[in-house]
């Protein structure tokens, strides 16, 4: 199986997947390459292979992505290698974009088994959580609101965030129906 969890930034995306991961030994986080700098919140198990600009545009020229999107000026795209691990038959979890989520739904659907869940929390709630997070540039996170907010019926599951327990058991349901 695998999950993809999209979302707003600040609607705890990346919050969500550690405390799932530490908890399921049987859950696999699938990494994607990014062209953005590795931030604070990188360091140790980094959930991405960091790749120049440069670089990243000639994997795209060379096509060695499965999908790729653009976000905030940056790259962040899953590479074709990457797709054999998912097929394998391991449980994997991945964020990705409202646009990835789509592609690869579409692309691997008679493949695999997806479930695809989107992280809603309001508004005011995910620029408060960036705030606190020190978030530098919130008026550019808080643009992809409505784009990302308009995708939301293209998930099999949406959880309104506001309780990280219950959104982390519902998943864990859906993880125990798929052992079983």
């Amino acid at each position: 199986m695998l999950i993809l969890i999209s979302g707003c930034s600040g609607s705890g995306k990346n919050t969500v997947i550690n405390h799932l991961l530490t908890r399921n030994k049987n859950l696999n986080y699938l990494k994607s390459c990014t062209s953005r700098e590795k931030e604070e919140r990188d360091s140790g198990n980094s959930q991405y292979i960091h790749l120049s600009k440069e670089d990243f545009e000639e994997k795209i020229k060379n096509n060695e992505f499965f999908e790729y999107e653009e976000i905030h000026g940056n790259y962040y795209g899953l590479l074709n290698q990457s797709i054999e691990r998912i097929i394998s038959g391991d449980n994997f979890i991945k964020d990705i974009g409202v646009l990835g989520q789509k592609n690869i739904t579409n692309r691997l659907k008679n493949k695999i088994k997806i479930v695809s869940i989107f992280l809603d929390v309001p508004k005011q709630e995910l620029i408060n959580r960036l705030k606190l997070r020190g978030e530098k540039n919130i008026d550019k996170r808080m643009e992809r609101f409505e784009f990302e907010s308009a995708h939301r019926p293209n998930y099999n599951l949406i959880i309104q965030n506001n309780d990280l327990e219950k959104t982390i058991q519902i998943i864990e349901n859906l993880l125990n129906k798929n052992d079983n």
